[in-house]
């Protein structure tokens, strides 16, 4: 395979005479297979020299490989300024793992807004297809391609690439799982680490620290020159590239460093040249015969997240606060309890996917909670994160045992403890077996597997679940104030109700039932029209340990709105007469009740000054305008039917104020007005969006239509102020943008609107 470095530098690109040999921009490598297939690892500021480059030197059309490894900045800024991608005869395959809550092409089309860049995403014209990775292989032509999880503060995949008997592997962003001592890899991530990398040709590696520089870098996602050389050396790999350079470091300090490296490498009886990776630095990478073994899992699958859950055995409140809103974040369900004792009467009947264990446990050390965990669970591979305060006590939990015992030093980065959740549980789903007869009908676990069921509903609580539901709501501020006794009583008769995106919970008008307590994801409360019964006025977003449907059992009157869940949601319905008498028992609960519904009315009264209507015109002002657009929007996009967005702006209003009189003007922006409302339907959106400007949203529409609205607008605004006796003919200027696929929000519409506007 032939290797070319494009941009070698991580963070921040930082060209300039300093960084002028190793090079200032970031991550960006040419790799070109031996069957001919163009690979590019990553995209980062040097991507725009390797655009210039395939368009002078290869062929057309071109067809490449866009591997990224994960999407923070630094490795996507260069792909507004690819230029292939401005080919309509280019076809370009993005792969890359998903963010947090994100997928790479939401990422990529982020950057590319108007807000930021004048083109879009969508303005491109190249063919481009994105594909979401995981743990696992997949080949591109003749090109075996592997992927596993690294250690940083995001979801981040190395990538191994094996061609005409040749491997290189590719690993940025990464930190070492536990600092080594000696060179010696004992934590089970680094070893995993390590088998990846067993009989690389290349590795081109992450190594942005020195080892002292490391000392106060811990937790940021990234390795040592010492420790990319060490895990080279013990991956029997021939040839070591160190790179992702700190944008401090200038050519005199990496010159240094990989003198350091080239030493601790001659120190060993093993043979293996180290490099810093350098722009424009060209390599030819031949095999050494070895083959490394092949998982049997594709990674290219989506297996579903949402809904997960963690058991966390923890004394500690604020840890498993902290763990709780991470989790939260990613949709998955907190599983909280304090001892092992709790934990192991509960886990049978709860059924987590993963754990997450203090060592520090008040009845023992986590690590002897391991096994019989395993055992109640019946599930030798279980996955574990042990939170450990020391080496010596992370060797002995994670030392010895099996490569599903992670360990994560404290106090933990939350954003690194996140991947590796994501991690763990991406990597037991891929192994899952069906469970026995006798296991998959224990307690409320076992959940149905159809994601797209409107709600999964499971029995009364008791015993040990009812116990668990009791801590969970224990850590939610609204429940803190009720003792052990009325928690239980709480959740006696509480059932868990799953809610996929789109689920009306309540509907407007409906008798009272129960109210929720949310335990992850979100739903909105909306106020219900006629024309639109689930999408109306937003109320309210109710999250995490957060109750909604108590207005109707407070009053005991039907429903005053409707609920609609916005994302997957996990909710407990409680009986509302057991609401009530805990409600009724105790003060410290009613006072946060009471105080939870001053600061919904609160809000009810600021959206009430938000979309108060404009006091001349009577149509809906600029903020308005926005908040309406993007659930218009949205609508339009399910349906795929398309938008239209026209903006006006009456001519010479200002002579018409100085000639005529504010009163005459004033008339003229009403006669505007209504003259837009009566040319528009009932299901359009019109609002007055500064001084004389207005912007109307005309919806499953398209810009063959614009000449018959604009007609219609023209012949009213002529009748009206005819009829009104204004002494002049009211003229506008107007501006149109049309989308198939309306964006999420107005601006880059109304940018496109607004400069058509000004070429009239």
């Amino acid at each position: 395979m032939k290797v070319r470095f494009w941009g070698t530098r991580g963070s921040i690109a930082v060209p300039g005479e300093k960084t002028s040999k190793y090079g200032g921009n970031t991550s960006c490598v040419e790799v070109r297979a031996a069957d001919g297939t163009v690979i590019v690892l990553d995209c980062g500021t040097g991507a725009r020299e390797l655009g210039r480059h395939l368009l002078a030197s290869t062929s057309k059309p071109l067809r490449l490989h866009l591997f990224i490894g994960h999407t923070h900045w630094d490795h996507i800024q260069g792909f507004p300024f690819f230029g292939p991608v401005l080919l309509p005869e280019t076809e370009m395959n993005v792969y890359a793992p998903a963010g947090f809550q994100r997928s790479v092409e939401d990422a990529i089309a982020g950057q590319m807004q108007y807000s930021y860049f004048p083109i879009t995403l969508r303005d491109l014209r190249s063919r481009i297809h994105f594909t979401e990775l995981e743990e696992g292989f997949f080949r591109v032509g003749e090109v075996l391609i592997q992927t596993q999880y690294l250690n940083h503060t995001a979801p981040t995949l190395a990538y191994r690439i094996s061609s005409g008997g040749a491997t290189v592997a590719y690993v940025t962003d990464h930190e070492p799982f536990w600092k080594p001592a000696g060179r010696a890899f004992r934590h089970p991530g680094d070893q995993r680490h390590l088998s990846f990398l067993e009989g690389s040709d290349l590795i081109i590696h992450d190594a942005q620290y020195s080892d002292e520089e490391y000392a106060g870098k811990i937790g940021w996602g990234h390795s040592t020159v010492e420790y990319a050389t060490d895990i080279a050396l013990s991956a029997g790999s021939s040839r070591l590239a160190l790179f992702h350079h700190d944008p401090v470091h200038d050519d005199v300090t990496v010159a240094h460093l990989e003198a350091t490296a080239r030493e601790r490498a001659a120190a060993t009886s093993r043979s293996l040249e180290v490099f810093a990776a350098a722009e424009g630095l060209e390599l030819d990478v031949r095999g050494n015969g070895h083959k490394a073994p092949v998982t049997a899992v594709p990674a290219i699958r989506r297996p579903p997240m949402a809904g997960k859950r963690v058991l966390v055995v923890s004394s500690n409140e604020t840890e498993i606060a902290t763990i709780g809103q991470m989790l939260t974040e990613d949709n998955l369900v907190l599983l909280p309890t304090s001892d092992k004792r709790t934990a192991l009467a509960s886990v049978a009947e709860v059924f987590p996917d993963m754990a997450i264990i203090d060592e520090r446990l008040p009845d023992g050390t986590g690590a002897d909670l391991i096994q019989p965990l395993r055992a109640r669970l019946n599930n030798p591979d279980f996955p574990i994160i042990m939170l450990t305060e020391g080496t010596d006590m992370a060797d002995s939990a994670c030392v010895g045992g099996t490569a599903s015992v992670d360990c994560l030093a404290k106090p933990f980065s939350p954003p690194m403890l996140r991947t590796r959740v994501l991690s763990w549980l991406i990597r037991a789903t891929a192994s899952e077996s069906p469970r026995s007869a006798g296991t998959a009908g224990v307690g409320i676990a076992r959940r149905s597997t159809d994601e797209h069921a409107a709600d999964a509903l499971v029995g009364g609580l008791q015993g040990a679940a009812a116990a668990t539901y009791a801590d969970t709501l224990a850590l939610m501020p609204l429940f803190r104030s009720l003792d052990r006794e009325q928690l239980l009583n709480l959740v006696a008769q509480a059932t868990e109700k799953i809610f996929t995106a789109g689920n009306v919970v309540i509907h407007q008008g409906e008798p009272t039932d129960s109210l929720y307590v949310v335990l992850s994801g979100q739903m909105r409360v909306v106020q219900s029209t006629v024309e639109s019964p689930v999408s109306g006025q937003v109320l309210a977003e109710v999250g995490y340990g957060e109750i909604f449907g108590e207005m109707g059992v407070l009053t005991e009157q039907p429903r005053s709105a409707t609920v609609v869940a916005v994302e997957h949601t996990r909710c407990l319905a409680l009986a509302p007469d057991d609401f009530m008498k805990v409600l009724q028992r105790t003060p410290e609960m009613a006072i946060a009740v009471l105080r939870m519904l001053a600061r919904r009315l609160y809000h009810a009264d600021r959206l009430l000054a938000r979309y108060a209507p404009d006091p001349l015109t009577g149509l809906l002002g600029r903020r308005a305008f926005h908040d309406h657009y993007q659930r218009l929007a949205a609508g339009s996009r399910r349906r795929r039917s398309g938008v239209v967005l026209m903006v006006l702006d009456i001519i010479h209003l200002k002579t018409i104020n100085d000639r005529f009189g504010y009163m005459v003007g004033d008339e003229v922006l009403r006669t505007v007005a209504d003259a837009l409302t009566e040319a528009t339907r009932t299901t359009d959106l019109v609002a007055r969006y500064g001084g004389d400007e207005f912007a109307v949203l005309l919806v499953d529409t398209g810009p063959a239509h614009t000449a018959v609205i604009v007609k219609r607008v023209h012949e009213r605004l002529s009748d009206l102020a005819a009829r009104r006796g204004l002494p002049l003919a009211v003229q506008c200027a107007i501006g149109m943008a049309g989308s198939h696929e309306p964006p999420e929000t107005a601006d880059e519409l109304l940018w496109v609107a607004d400069e058509d506007l000004r070429r009239r």
